[in-house]
């Protein structure tokens, strides 16, 4: 698959620059940049969408970039192994559809800002504090001025329903938020899986018996709200009303500045706490 790169997300919203093996691929192939959509490289879930996004007729090929929360830990040589499982199924399945060489990005600053320096104010002024809601949002805005170089498109593998079990971070409402965010910059958020609700199905698509959790980093806020029995902990209007009061303003405020230079963190996120 070629050597991996680090994108480093500050530079860009100026420009994306990707590693020599990837370029060769798009040059030797005559790839259309606008037909290049960005992949969610996670877990299972996400290797599924990006191997039922190829489905779509405006992708022809997929970057994959692993985004780094600094809560996770593991062995890269894990996602490499799994790049090789998906891009030997999209050879089954597809013809003239490509999977990029993997690439990799981490804003520490970012994440702290929207998931760790205000959480005492959080719990103040909310009532409640999970991790998970504006993780899920830094993994799309961190990706959000890559995809405007290519074709304004990130796939997730979000999916509302987990053989009956659910995630806060993964429920409808707040799926169309994460949505929002991406739409305003002209980036559309496509959930292949959104609507599978069996683990089963998602090992059809995949071609492996990859169960859920596995392959993948694991995070060190694993679990973090649900009970000692496994039960979520679940207050829905306190979630949606962090996520729109606080992460989609911030959010947005925060690509905003981007473009402009402009990456205090902070001083951005404290306005809306």
């Amino acid at each position: 698959m070629g050597v991996n790169l680090d994108i480093d997300f500050k530079k860009s919203f100026e420009n994306c620059i990707l590693s020599e093996n990837a370029l060769k691929i798009i040059k030797e192939y005559g790839i259309n940049p606008k037909k290049i959509a960005i992949g969610e490289f996670a877990g299972r879930d996400s290797a599924a969408a990006i191997i039922k996004a190829f489905e779509n007729p405006e992708i022809d090929a997929i970057l994959p970039i692993l985004a780094f929360t600094g809560t996770d830990y593991g062995e890269r040589e894990i996602y490499y192994k799994n790049w090789n499982l998906i891009n030997e199924r999209i050879g089954e399945l597809y013809e003239k559809k490509y999977l990029l060489p993997l690439h990799f990005i981490f804003e520490p600053k970012l994440w702290n800002a929207l998931n760790g320096r205000f959480v005492a104010a959080i719990i103040k002024k909310y009532g409640y504090y999970s991790p998970c809601i504006g993780c899920h949002a830094y993994l799309r805005v961190i990706r959000i001025p890559i995809a405007k170089h290519f074709g304004n498109k990130i796939i997730t593998g979000e999916r509302i329903l987990h053989d009956n079990d659910f995630k806060i971070d993964q429920l409808k409402e707040t799926l169309e938020i994460y949505h929002e965010i991406c739409e305003k910059f002209g980036v559309e958020l496509l959930f292949p899986v959104k609507n599978i609700e069996k683990g089963v199905e998602i090992k059809e698509i995949i071609g492996k018996n990859w169960e859920q959790g596995k392959n993948q980093y694991s995070c060190m806020f694993s679990g973090n709200y649900r009970d000692s029995d496994g039960k979520v902990i679940f207050e829905k209007e306190k979630i949606l009303e962090i996520l729109t009061k606080f992460i989609y303003p911030a959010s947005i405020e925060i690509l905003r500045n981007g473009y402009s230079k402009n990456f205090n963190y902070i001083e951005t996120v404290k306005k809306y706490i």
